[in-house]
């Protein structure tokens, strides 16, 4: 049976679920976090549950994308987001602090907790990281003035994929950068490019390919993948028609602050900058 779409959309959360947290696509996701986390090597990892409850009935509760425990107790927490919302590096703490707090039974006379890593897969651009041009950011708690680490139980790991500009024929061999390709257009690509030659992305291909997927899953892979692209499609023509009247009145009242005021707002929304500055006709020092 022929399909829209011929591979999975690993940036939709969801999608990403169904295709990673699987104990059949176990080594995937071992040989993922082990490019992704650079201080242990992880040999063997059990998924948990995603939902933790809350002691307070009033604060809110957290679920995660995904939740694993390593073979030496280190915590992992992977979220998958596509678009922009407020106060998210608060909300990344925020999901941390459960994994603290549940390690450390009531009665202990001790604090000591496995590490625990917070990995965001991003399609947009964190403010905290504004101007930083690296796809991939590590965030620890360290001292002000020697950079001293104080402790490395709490780790917060950034993938923007929205500054990752490289194309097929760029890529040279290395496998997170090769994720990173993946993870951006794996529902746009027929088949795995040559380029990867790592055996983890025939792995990934083959569990990402919709004619490989059980009938439940394949259904609720399409039915994302298909209310994503409608949404895309009628964001774009609304961001469009916005662009335009903006513009036209701009042009009119003889305003080039208006067109930078669009741009800004556009780029806050976490829009890719190359295409706003096109559609806007604003520069980068004007921004």
């Amino acid at each position: 049976m022929q399909y829209e779409f011929k591979y999975a959309d690993l940036l939709d959360d969801d999608v990403f679920k169904l295709v990673f947290g699987q104990e059949s696509s176990k080594d995937v996701m071992i040989e993922f976090l082990n490019q992704v986390i650079d201080d242990r090597t992880i040999v063997d990892l059990e998924f948990m549950d995603k939902e933790m409850k809350s002691m307070d009935r009033e604060k809110k509760d957290s679920v995660y994308d995904m939740f694993c425990k390593t073979d030496d107790g280190s915590r992992i927490v992977v979220e998958v987001q596509r678009r922009k919302q407020a106060s998210y590096v608060e909300r990344t703490i925020y999901y941390s602090t459960f994994q603290v707090r549940n390690q450390v039974d009531a009665g202990r006379e001790d604090y000591a907790f496995c590490p625990v890593y917070v990995i965001n897969i991003l399609d947009f651009n964190i403010d905290e990281n504004r101007g930083n041009p690296e796809v991939k950011t590590v965030y620890r708690l360290y001292e002000e003035k020697t950079h001293a680490l104080l402790t490395d139980k709490l780790t917060f790991i950034f993938l923007e994929l929205n500054k990752f500009k490289k194309g097929l024929e760029e890529l040279d061999g290395n496998v997170l950068e090769g994720m990173y390709f993946c993870l951006k257009n794996m529902a746009r690509l027929d088949g795995c490019p040559e380029v990867l030659t790592h055996e983890v992305f025939r792995k990934m291909f083959h569990i990402s390919e919709l004619l490989n997927m059980d009938e439940d899953t394949r259904s609720k892979v399409l039915i994302k993948m298909t209310t994503e692209r409608d949404l895309r499609n009628q964001m774009a023509y609304a961001r469009k028609e916005a662009i335009e009247e903006g513009l036209a009145e701009g042009r009119a009242q003889g305003q080039k602050e208006k067109s930078i005021e669009i741009a800004r707002k556009l780029l806050a929304a976490g829009y890719p900058e190359d295409e706003v500055l096109e559609l806007t006709g604003a520069n980068v020092d004007e921004l």
